[in-house]
């Protein structure tokens, strides 16, 4: 197989807490990744050209022999991708070969910027190719929790959950019936998660009733029907988790008047919000807009369950 993908991420419920045992709701999206292998003549370099709208965002060069970087446009992002490949050789060493023989094109089916898992698609991407096991290959090189990679390979809906240290999850019917009065929207700013896990670990030190805490309201989550429930499980998860992290909600700090409820997904501080709002499209739209918040995403639109009905993400 020449040609692979991996689906882009949010995480809905227990960020932070996923790290200690909590359960967390994680959906895996409609925009993705892909990575093509191009045959190449120069066995002395392998080459890799990242593609965003069908542009170059990055560019590297690395010696397959001595897996040295011979040249890139971003020294920090091609040392992150020197760490991957040379982590899936030591998981299969027999795919180092592959670099003598291929160079890479990668596409980005969503803005980098956004925080949709440019980097946990990749890893996957490369686990794929490498014939091995992407959690394997996240667990070598990264903090994280690994919710992400797992969403990247998911057909739908998955609860996730690291036991006993090692990192388990299942897909689950997740299709609230109000999904159309929910809604993402992105702040405008994007994250650095391994950075600001680290400094959040370090500070925070949940017990075995917070975690539980967190696991019940994925468990409820997963059951609301109706949006009103949903809306107060967002609001209860903000305030528990406000409380535990020290920092205010985003509710408090920007969305003092929206029409209905809002909840940080992943890293606080950056990246997207949920909204549950009983509110028309089109006002919220408006409300959003004259925040300067331009790209929101429908649930519908950009979340992807193969079990249901095809959509396709767009911006408001």
């Amino acid at each position: 197989m020449n040609t692979f993908y991996a689906h882009g991420k949010l995480l809905i419920s227990a960020e932070y807490m996923v790290m200690y045992g909590s359960s967390a709701l994680a959906l895996p999206l409609r925009v993705g990744q892909s990575l093509k292998k191009i045959r190449s003549d120069r066995r002395e370099l392998f080459t890799w050209t990242a593609l965003y709208e069908d542009r170059p965002w990055f560019r590297a060069a690395i010696d397959p022999l001595h897996m040295k970087i011979v040249e890139s446009g971003d020294p920090e992002k091609a040392l992150r991708l020197k760490k991957i490949l040379e982590a899936s050789i030591e998981l299969m060493p027999s795919f180092q070969k592959e670099l003598f023989t291929w160079d890479v094109e990668t596409s980005l089916e969503f803005s980098p910027d956004w925080g949709f898992g440019s980097s946990s698609t990749l890893t996957a991407l490369v686990a794929e190719w490498a014939e091995i096991n992407p959690l394997d290959l996240h667990f070598k090189i990264a903090p994280g929790s690994g919710y992400d990679v797992a969403c990247a390979i998911a057909d739908g809906p998955i609860m996730y959950k690291i036991r006993d240290g090692s990192p388990q999850y299942r897909h689950i019917p997740f299709h609230p019936p109000f999904s159309d009065q929910i809604y993402f929207a992105w702040l405008g700013s994007k994250q650095h998660t391994d950075e600001h896990l680290k400094q959040v670990i370090e500070k925070i030190n949940p017990g075995y009733e917070d975690l539980h805490r967190f696991s019940r309201l994925t468990e409820q989550m997963i059951a609301a029907t109706d949006l009103r429930t949903f809306g107060n499980l967002m609001e209860e998860h903000e305030d528990a988790l406000s409380g535990i992290l020290g920092m205010e909600k985003i509710a408090a700090t920007r969305f003092r008047s929206l029409p209905g409820h809002v909840k940080s997904l992943g890293a606080w501080g950056g990246d997207f919000v949920m909204i549950a709002s009983e509110a028309n499209a089109e006002d919220l739209f408006t409300y959003l807009h004259d925040m300067g918040i331009q790209v929101i995403f429908r649930y519908d639109d950009l979340v992807y369950d193969k079990n249901a009905s095809n959509g396709h993400a767009q911006t408001a």
